[in-house]
Parts: structure tokens; sequence; C-alpha cells
């Protein structure tokens, strides 16, 4: 049943203000690092809509976006969260593109720009929704919560590359959890195409470092001579029948995880005139629900000691940089039901269930207790473009962002609207 005032609050959910809010975010540049000056326009739009909001230093400089709109104290707790940076800086020579740059382009009902889809979408459409509800005054007995976050795209630490630029992976979520700004559920506004994702693949960085000879490359013809590139080019033949294997042996709602080779280095490009002594290969593993590092770490080590055993050489070197789990609520828990119902009052529709690839926060979100549904307008590819959103550069249909911040709106109505779960029956409880 939609809510008494769901229909007086819907009024303020329009194109015009959906749009106009998106534009202004994809306008504010907020690379990884970077994201003080979209923190400090999301806070005075919260405040603005009766939170109280404020900025919180994750590290110097670099500021989460929160704010509380308190109800009566004794309703369910929702947290909208999303990420404030973006997968690229806008000014990389080899992007090109509107939709890679940080600046606002509405044409033909899209909206293009660095972040347009991830995930300043879901930002933007939970905003307005948030707002439309202090708009008409409406009193809840739940909190609502609002959490844009820093530092969530894939990008971690990794050799010399060092810094806040490639501080990502979940520390701005992380921080804010542990800060005290939770929910008894939450919506991660991630780009879902409007599909409720209860569940996310996790991901695995592995670096994987073969020795050779210092030698003269003069003289590599020797036998006693090892090019650490050559083994690697060998080790990859293994690696691509490992991740075939890997990849036939696991599926999630009908989606296998992917092993890629991401990035090689070896030898001297300023000194060609010596043998290549160390080459290193940088692997992507996703992983899906029910797997853990531990059983990737065991089987890679068989790929590489039985590689190791047939060459003649010493075993590779074999290190992680990222462990970012998977992650799966049950398709009973309220956020889930609640979600679903919403989605098919707004539009008529059912939303199918779906596993996101690319990483997300949900997954530190449920392991902090807090139970977390994905559910965003990003997603779709204009049907003119060629190739997918990487590769032509961010957009959304305007038409998705009404949709999903009238599902917002909705949702908060519902949840927000209940009395808080007895813990003793569980966070699903009715």
């Amino acid at each position: 049943m939609t809510h008494p005032d769901y229909e007086r609050a819907a009024r303020h959910v329009t194109a015009e203000a959906v749009q106009s809010t998106l534009m202004d975010m994809v306008n504010i540049a907020s690379p990884t690092g970077r994201e003080g000056e979209l923190a400090r326009y999301i806070v005075a739009r919260l405040a603005r809509a009766g939170f109280q909001a404020a900025l919180q230093e994750v590290s110097a400089g670099r500021p989460n976006a929160v704010g509380v709109r308190p109800g009566g104290g004794d309703g369910v707790n929702l947290l909208f969260t999303g990420h404030m940076d973006t997968s690229y800086d806008g000014d990389e020579d080899y992007l090109r593109g509107e939709g890679f740059k940080a600046k606002a382009v509405l044409r033909d009902g899209w909206i293009w720009g660095l972040g347009a889809n991830n995930m300043k979408s879901g930002l933007a459409s939970a905003l307005v929704a948030l707002e439309a509800i202090d708009r008409e005054g409406i009193e809840l007995r739940g909190d609502l919560l609002y959490g844009g976050v820093v530092g969530e795209t894939e990008k971690a630490a990794v050799d010399e590359f060092r810094g806040e630029s490639v501080a990502g992976y979940g520390v701005g979520t992380r921080h804010m959890i542990l800060h005290g700004i939770t929910g008894d559920y939450a919506i991660l506004c991630e780009p879902t195409s409007l599909r409720v994702c209860a569940a996310n693949m996790g991901v695995v960085w592995a670096k994987i470092t073969l020795g050779g000879t210092v030698s003269h490359a003069a003289l590599s013809r020797h036998p006693s001579v090892v090019n650490a590139i050559m083994e690697a080019h060998a080790l990859l033949a293994r690696l691509q029948d490992w991740g075939r294997a890997y990849e036939a042996a696991r599926e999630y709602l009908g989606e296998r995880p992917n092993v890629t080779v991401a990035a090689i280095r070896g030898g001297m490009p300023w000194r060609l005139a010596r043998n290549p002594f160390e080459c290193s290969l940088y692997l992507d593993i996703r992983t899906v629900p029910g797997q853990t590092l531990d059983q990737v770490k065991r089987s890679l080590r068989g790929v590489l000691r039985e590689f190791a055993r047939e060459r003649g050489q010493p075993e590779a070197v074999l290190e992680f940089f990222v462990n970012d789990p998977p992650t799966v609520i049950g398709e009973d828990e309220l956020i889930t039901q609640v979600m679903r119902e919403a989605h098919r009052r707004v539009t008529n529709d059912e939303a199918r269930p779906m596993i996101r690839r690319p990483g997300a926060d949900s997954t530190h979100m449920n392991r902090y207790d807090v139970p977390c549904i994905c559910y965003g307008p990003g997603g779709p590819t204009h049907p003119g473009a060629r190739g997918q959103m990487h590769a032509v550069g961010e957009h959304v249909p305007v038409a998705n962002l009404v949709t999903a911040a009238r599902v917002y709106l909705d949702a908060a109505l519902t949840l927000c609207s209940r009395p808080a779960p007895d813990g003793a029956k569980g966070r699903g409880a009715a």
C-alpha cells in the first residue's frame, strides 16, 4: 500500500529537479582524493532540507558529506548512500568525449558527463527524494540519513602508486560507519538500471613476480640466462587455462566471475641492453558469494608451484593488494521486500534480481550489520552509443533519475513509518 503522504511529496520529484541536481553535481569535479567541493555542495543542500548536516573528515581535506533528519525515535532508520568520487579525473589524454569530462551536457533526455552514471545519478535522485519529504513537512518514526562518501572507486595503493588519488575501495564508507552514520537498513544508489540488487561480486587483486638473470642483452642467448619476460609469457598460458576453469566452476544468478590479466611490468625501458631480470603480472579476479581470498590463494599457488617445478625455477612470488569480498543479503530481508514493492508501485513492473559485477560498498555495509540493497538509475547505455559505458563515456537517462527518486521516496516513507525492528526477532522482522 502506498504511504498516504507519497503523492503530495512526489509532486516535488520532477524531471527538472533531478536533472538540475545531477548537472550541478557533474559540474563539480570530484576525482578520487579531491571530493571536498562536492561534499560541501551536498551538505549545504542537506542543511536546507532540515538535516543535521556535516562534513565528516576522512583524511586531510577529504570529507564525507553526511546528514541526519531525526524521526520520532522509535522507527526504522534508513540510510541512503553512495560515493562522490569519479572513475577518472577528467583530464586523461586517453579518454575522449563529453562523457569523460566534468561538464554536464543535456541532450535528448540524456545527461552526459563524468560521474553522470557512476554514481552521481543515484546521489542526485536520493537527494531530491529526501528534499521532497522535507518540503511537505512529513514527520516519520525513524531517522532518515544521507551519506555521500569518498574513496569507493576501484583504486588501491600498489607498488609505487600511493596517496589519496588511489585511496578507494571503501575508505569513506568504512569511516562513515565506524563514526556513527548507520541505519537499520541502507540503500546504496549504485547503477543497477533500476533493478534491485541483493548480491554483489567481490574482487581480489594479485601480483605474481617472476625472476630472471642479470645479464647483458648481447649475451642473452647463453643457456644460463633466464628472461623474466619470456617466463611471464609462458606462465600467461597457464593462467589463461586456470582462468577458464575458474570461471566455468563458479556461477551466481546466471553470472560467472572472470579473471583479467590487467597489467604487466618488466625490464628497464631506459636500458634495453640488459636482460629483464624481473617481470610482474597483475590480476583482477572477481569472486562470487561463498568464496574467500584464501581459496583463491591456494588455487593460484598450485598453478605457480607446478609451473616452477616444470621450468626448474624458483616459485614466483605471489602478493595480494585488494580483498573486497562478495556480499549477499536474503530475498526475505525487509529492505529487499520493501524495495521490490516500491519499484512495483512506481513502475507497475517487477524489479528483476541481479548480482552486480563491479565492486560496491554494500560489502562493507553488510559486514557492519547494516543490510544493504543496491538500486540506482544509472546503467543503461544510450541506444546510439557504440561500445560499453567505459568506452563511450558516462551518461544516464533523465527518466531513470525520476523513477529512482520516486522509488526512493516510496521506500523511505514506507520503512521509516514502521516501528523499529525487534532485535530478538531478527533484522527482517515486521
